[in-house]
């Protein structure tokens, strides 16, 4: 009861806030949206609508309230708009299974058409910050609940560990997208500690971001997910490229993955080992297997077969010594976000989904490469580091797991879209301060301004391409 009446009275605090604040309500949608609070609380909040509300109160909060400076459009809205119209064309024309078609596409495009929003939201350092705490504290709940279960019980393959379902086969309640998704907010929990200004700095704040990585590495581990050691390899191979103390970071990775080995169980290790046994662990070969039928599938079917289209196939495992005939399984999911959106939308979703990942990249790094040498936009630069670590590491692990359309990877696509839009902007505010400071300089000539300069050049060739004779401008 008391755990319902605390997560009621956190959302009803976002709404209140979101009065005042309107991009509230938009942090509050993304809170609801990772944190479950409907699945965490089962007196309350599952007999209302909280998602919609929320929705809502972002959308009419920005008309009513917060409609200014809005963006230019981007690339990234385009192709984000492009998706959502697409899904929705192969949901109606083309599904092969309707009824799970538009129940996925019920949830998908809400995820896909809110991020395409979060440009007109997150403009400010201050707010583009507050969605990171918000989203990172959302997810601590499941990965710091995977943490301590794996500490007290040791974890293990196909347990529910986060506390947002009663089954492991939904969104961060699967094992293998909780340790991607814990291992993602790794270089953004480093950001966060270096240069946060909502969180106070202190010792304090550093021990509580130290433990989120911590928590976030051992609740990976504790899922049993080779996904996790996927993503960890990542992380500490990008993290370690990344930083000026190569020596200092390679000895602590080193010892943190020696420390890995001894101290997790034979299960674990055993677990992790079939990877090599691709061709023959049962786990690994239905994947490959399902990636066949995708391929064959959108032979025929370029355009996809909406969304679920895995509900028709059929998976043929080859007779072993210990099933000598053949096993055939109805339905195998796609278990790769490549063949999840090829499979469901084709070739032009797929090329669409790929188009926002290298938009993404882009918008990352002309950020780098425009405040490298800016100190006051220093934390765009670090920010739009991470977040290149965190997609890769979510492109890598997606590899091997269905979360296409879940929020991980459209947030990524939307705050650096709204990082790009913050460092134009302020590159914009700063270049015009500075010509301004030219023209107001003591003693400075009214030419000293670049545009100024340019302005009495133009003019005065044109003067000197003007006919001879006089106009009535020079009559006495």
């Amino acid at each position: 009861m008391l755990r319902s009446l605390y997560v009621v009275l956190v959302y009803l605090a976002f709404l209140a806030l979101g009065v005042v604040a309107p991009f509230v309500f938009s942090l509050g949608y993304v809170w609801v949206d990772t944190f479950n609070p409907q699945r965490i609380d089962y007196i309350m909040l599952p007999l209302f609508p909280v998602s919609l509300v929320m929705g809502a109160g972002a959308v009419g909060g920005y008309i009513l309230l917060d409609r200014r400076s809005p963006p230019p459009i981007s690339l990234f809205m385009v192709l984000t708009l492009a998706l959502a119209i697409w899904v929705t064309l192969t949901t109606a024309f083309l599904a092969v299974a309707p009824d799970a078609a538009w129940a996925k596409w019920d949830w998908a495009s809400k995820t896909i058409l809110f991020s395409a929003f979060f440009p007109f939201i997150f403009r400010s350092r201050i707010q583009i910050e507050a969605f990171l705490q918000v989203y990172i504290f959302s997810l601590t709940i499941h990965f710091v609940s995977a943490a301590i279960k794996t500490i007290f019980s040791g974890g293990g393959y196909g347990r529910v560990l986060s506390v947002a379902a009663t089954s492991g086969d939904y969104g961060l309640a699967e094992g293998s997208t909780l340790a991607a998704v814990a291992l993602m907010v790794v270089p953004i929990i480093f950001f966060l500690r270096a240069h946060t200004r909502i969180l106070p700095k202190s010792i304090l704040t550093d021990a509580l971001y130290a433990g989120l990585v911590a928590a976030a590495i051992i609740g990976a581990i504790g899922t049993y997910a080779r996904t996790g050691l996927i993503g960890m390899v990542v992380v500490g191979v990008a993290m370690w490229i990344r930083t000026s103390r190569k020596i200092t970071f390679g000895i602590i990775g080193a010892v943190a993955a020696a420390a890995v080995i001894y101290l997790t169980s034979d299960a674990w290790n055993e677990r992790i080992s079939t990877i090599q046994d691709y061709d023959q662990e049962s786990s690994a070969l239905g994947r490959i297997l399902a990636w066949k039928w995708t391929l064959q599938f959108v032979a025929s079917n370029p355009l996809g077969g909406g969304f679920d289209a895995y509900r028709i196939n059929q998976i043929v495992f080859p007779a072993t010594e210990l099933h000598p005939e053949p096993l055939v399984v109805y339905g195998k999911a796609f278990h790769s976000i490549y063949f999840e959106v090829l499979g469901e939308h084709g070739w032009i979703g797929l090329g669409l989904f790929l188009g926002l990942v290298a938009t993404t990249f882009l918008t990352q790094q002309v950020v780098v490469r425009r405040t490298r040498k800016v100190k006051e936009l220093e934390w765009c630069r670090e920010l739009a580091l991470a977040l290149q670590v965190s997609l890769l590491t979510m492109l890598a692990c997606g590899a091997f797991i269905g979360i296409a359309f879940q929020p991980m990877f459209y947030y990524l696509f939307a705050i650096s879209s709204c990082l790009g839009l913050h460092v134009r902007r302020a590159l914009k505010s700063m270049a015009e301060s500075e010509a301004s400071a030219r023209v107001a300089r003591p003693g400075a000539r009214w030419i000293e301004a670049p545009s100024i300069r340019r302005l009495a050049a133009t003019a005065e060739g044109a003067v000197r391409r003007k006919p001879a004779g006089r106009t009535w401008r020079e009559q006495p």
